[in-house]
């Protein structure tokens, strides 16, 4: 194998890892994202409106 194969190679291999870490990276924000809004209490100003209606 050329030295150009074996560098093409390598760059291949980190560009899988690369994305594979930025997935694994941006999956675990939005899911804390996710998780953050579900358990948020429920908004005091729509909460006052909640009240008034009954």
């Amino acid at each position: 194998m050329s030295e150009y194969e074996k560098s093409k190679t390598a760059r291949r291999v980190a560009a899988v890892i690369y994305l594979l870490v930025l997935g694994f990276i941006l999956g675990g924000t939005y899911l804390s994202q996710r998780q953050k809004q579900a358990s948020n209490p429920v908004n005091p100003a729509m909460q006052s409106t909640a009240d008034m209606l009954g």
